[in-house]
């Protein structure tokens, strides 16, 4: 997660990052991303727009999560 922008980031121009991208299948590129994305694709940070709307339901439990540096990071804020 890049956390100044909240987004799920990723990928390099040696993996594919998402369902969206193709793996290299000719001579020229077999087993190298041909359509390499890294950084925050779009239909993961719609996914994720999705379960904040949902996590900052009332009735949801939890308030938020833990980040790796130990700092609280709220739904509503995230």
């Amino acid at each position: 997660m890049d956390e100044s922008t909240g987004f799920i980031v990723g990928g390099n121009w040696l993996n594919c990052l998402t369902w969206m991208d193709k793996m290299g299948s000719s001579e020229a590129n077999r087993g190298i991303p041909a359509t390499s994305r890294d950084g925050a694709p779009i239909e993961l940070t719609a996914l994720l727009k999705v379960c904040l709307d949902f996590a900052i339901n009332p009735q949801y439990p939890f308030d938020g999560v833990v980040c790796p540096n130990n700092k609280k990071l709220l739904f509503k804020d995230w």
